[in-house]
């Protein structure tokens, strides 16, 4: 084909879709041949976090999409938190039993020996705990504490990325980590029917006191095993990174950029279970 023949086929293809002859415009899309362009809607964000991590990992590496992506992601962190505090809170009324807390320095000061204890309660107070503002202080401290918690570990993130040697702006981080919190709020909803269920259980079926304590222990720390998903999660994200190195430091600099995220994980893992007790001690106080 001569060099006239295709500017001459270039030219019809021009004409076809100009906005003036009616053809329609074309359509750019950073999604592989045959995909759909990818969508930035809650529930489409929520469905990426499910079934399309890669696709949701490039999604999230276009810096014109962060700063929409930011409250988003956000939004469904905090939304499955609230849902997780409310659940928490009916098995423990439906239950008629409800943590006391201590204070932290109370505990370091010998005034008490334990940060939390079960303390039941007559059937007739349960509609009061929702009253009183108890149940709406433990949905709120988990909701704010894991927020909180990621926000206070953000700096020390965005400054293992630049040991590390990746390039990546703060924003980069910022979308980065609340992505890994959306999709541990959404793998936390995803788990709580079955723990709904077995705090069913307890109060239905005779159960042994240890057990039932148990139970309840393990719904206080539920969002840390569902946060495990979304470590993971931070954890491709970052590595994902790596592409950004120079070819001849890749290697061994993915691998440093890898073991600084497991150790942030560690750090944020220390601080969000002070962060939670914190908040839910100075809210049930007020």
């Amino acid at each position: 084909m001569t060099t006239v023949q295709v500017s001459s086929r270039l030219h019809r293809i021009a004409e076809a879709n100009s906005p003036c002859d009616g053809g329609a415009e074309l359509e750019i899309s950073d999604e592989p041949a045959g995909e759909e362009p990818l969508r930035t809607g809650l529930i489409d964000l929520v469905e990426l976090i499910l079934k399309r991590r890669e696709s949701l990992e490039r999604l999230i590496r276009q810096p014109a999409l962060q700063a929409q992506l930011v409250p988003k992601f956000l939004t469904i962190s905090l939304l499955g938190f609230v849902f997780f505090g409310v659940a928490l809170a009916l098995v423990f009324t439906a239950a008629g039993m409800w943590p006391r807390l201590f204070a932290i320095d109370d505990v370091v000061a010998g005034e008490a020996t334990r940060i939390a204890a079960f303390e039941q309660f007559a059937p007739a107070g349960r509609l009061g705990r929702w009253l009183d503002g108890s149940a709406a202080a433990l949905i709120a401290a988990y909701a704010l504490g894991l927020i909180a918690a990621s926000g206070i570990c953000l700096p020390s993130l965005y400054f293992y990325s630049l040991l590390a040697g990746v390039r990546m702006s703060m924003l980069d981080v910022v979308v980065q980590t609340l992505k890994s919190k959306a999709t541990a709020a959404v793998a936390l909803v995803g788990v709580l029917p079955i723990y709904a269920a077995l705090g069913l259980a307890i109060v239905i079926f005779p159960v042994p006191a240890p057990l039932v304590e148990a139970t309840f222990w393990l719904g206080l720390i539920l969002p840390f095993l569902a946060g495990l998903f979304g470590t993971y999660s931070l954890y491709r994200g970052l590595a994902g990174y790596a592409d950004t190195l120079p070819a001849e430091r890749r290697a061994r600099r993915a691998n440093f950029l890898q073991r600084l995220v497991v150790s942030w994980a560690a750090c944020y893992t220390a601080v969000t279970p002070v962060m939670i007790h914190t908040l839910w001690v100075l809210l049930a106080r007020t």
